[in-house]
C-alpha cells in the first residue's frame, strides 16, 4: 500500500512508514485544482494512480482515503519542506475560485431568513420600548390598539388633541411633553416603521428566492417555513438527505432534548407547526398531519436538490389536502 497526496505541482507518493518514495511532476491548471478541492480527480492525475494507492487527507469518488491526523501531519511536514520557497499563487487563486463556486443560492436563503428573524426580534423590542415612551404622552391609545404596526401607523405624526378626538378620549393620564420630546418620539416611531417595511421587503425576497431555488419545497412547505427548514438543516442538499422524522421536529430541539433527558413527551412538530394545514386542525390531529407534511416536504426537497427543474408540488399538495380532509372528518 502507498499513500499519495496531490498538490498543484504534482503527486507525492509515500510508503507505509510515511517516507517519501516518489514525486510525479504534473503541473496542474487552476481549473484542475478547483476540481481537486471539490473532490474530483483530474484525468491527467488518474493515470498515475495505482490500485493500492490511498489518498492521504483527500477524498475522491471511487478511491480509498485515509484521514488519520498524525499521518496527514507527517506527510504535510515533508511536503512543506520540499515546497518551501515555491510560488503557490496558482493554488491560492484556485482556492479562492473554488470557494466562490461553492457559494450557492440556498446559502443566500439561509442568510436572508436569519436576517428576517433578527429584524422581527429587533422590531418587537423597539416597539415595546416605544409604547413605554408613548405611554408617558398618551397611554390610552396604546391600550386600545394591540397590533404593534397598526399602533405606530395610528399615532405617528398626529397631535395629541387630534388623537383624543379620534379615539373619543375625554381626559388623558399622559403628561405634558415639549414639542422637541414629541418630535423625537415621532422620529423613533418612523424608524421602527421603516424596519417593518424592510421586513415586508425581505419576506417578498425570500419567496422569490424559494420559488427560484426550490419551487417544490416552497409550494409544499410555504416559502417562509421552507426557508427556515433549509437554515436549520444547513442547506437544501442537507435538508434533502434528512429522514422525514427528523424534518418533522426541526426547530424543536429544546423540546427533544427535554424528552431525551427528562422523559417529557416527545415533540410532534417543529417549525412546520406554523403550516396552515396543521394550524387549521384541532390539537389531537396535528401530530398526524405533521407526519404527512414532513414526508411530503422530504420528497419536495429531494426533487429540488437532485433534479432541479422538475415540478411535483401539485401532486404532493393534492395528497396533503386529501389527508387534511380525512383528519378533519375524524373530528366529527
Amino acid at each position: 500500500m502507498k499513500y499519495v497526496v496531490v498538490r498543484p505541482r504534482g503527486i507525492y507518493v509515500f510508503n507505509e512508514r510515511l517516507e517519501k518514495e516518489d514525486f510525479i511532476k504534473v503541473e496542474l491548471e487552476e481549473s484542475e485544482i478547483i476540481d481537486i478541492l471539490s473532490g474530483k480527480l483530474p484525468e491527467r492525475v488518474k493515470k498515475y494512480i495505482k490500485e493500492d494507492y490511498v489518498f492521504l487527507g483527500q477524498k475522491f469518488e471511487g478511491y480509498n482515503s485515509d484521514f488519520d491526523r498524525d499521518k496527514i501531519r507527517k506527510a504535510l511536514d515533508i511536503i512543506s519542506m520540499e515546497e518551501e520557497g515555491i510560488d503557490q499563487s496558482k493554488f491560492y487563486i484556485a482556492t479562492k475560485m473554488g470557494i466562490a463556486k461553492s457559494i450557492t443560492r440556498d446559502q443566500l436563503i439561509i442568510q436572508i431568513i436569519m436576517l428576517l428573524d433578527d429584524i422581527n426580534k429587533i422590531t418587537n423590542l423597539m416597539v415595546e420600548r416605544f409604547r413605554e415612551i408613548y405611554n408617558l404622552y398618551l397611554p390610552e391609545v396604546s391600550q386600545m390598539i394591540e397590533d404593534h404596526e397598526k399602533f405606530l401607523k395610528s399615532v405617528i405624526g398626529k397631535r395629541r388633541e387630534d388623537l383624543m378626538k379620534e379615539f373619543k378620549i375625554d381626559t388623558t393620564m399622559g403628561g405634558e411633553l415639549k414639542d422637541k420630546d414629541v418630535e423625537i418620539i415621532n422620529k423613533i416611531g418612523e424608524k421602527i416603521l421603516d424596519l417593518y417595511k424592510l421586513r415586508d421587503t425581505l419576506k417578498d425576497y425570500v419567496e422569490e428566492l424559494m420559488n427560484e431555488v426550490c419551487p417544490n419545497l416552497s409550494k409544499v412547505a410555504t416559502p417562509t417555513i421552507g426557508a427556515r427548514l433549509i437554515a436549520l438543516a444547513g442547506g437544501l442538499r442537507e435538508l434533502a438527505i434528512l429522514p422525514s422524522s427528523t424534518i418533522q421536529v426541526l426547530g424543536a430541539e429544546k423540546a427533544l432534548f427535554k424528552h431525551l433527558t427528562k422523559g417529557t413527551p416527545p415533540p410532534k412538530h417543529g417549525v412546520i407547526f406554523n403550516h396552515p394545514l396543521i394550524q387549521k386542525l384541532p390539537r389531537k390531529q396535528r401530530g398526524a398531519m405533521a407526519r404527512t407534511l414532513a414526508s411530503k416536504i422530504a420528497i419536495a426537497a429531494k426533487v429540488d436538490a437532485f433534479t432541479p427543474g422538475k415540478l411535483v408540488y401539485e401532486s404532493l399538495i393534492k395528497e396533503l389536502e386529501e389527508r387534511f380532509n380525512e383528519l378533519k372528518q375524524e373530528k366529527k
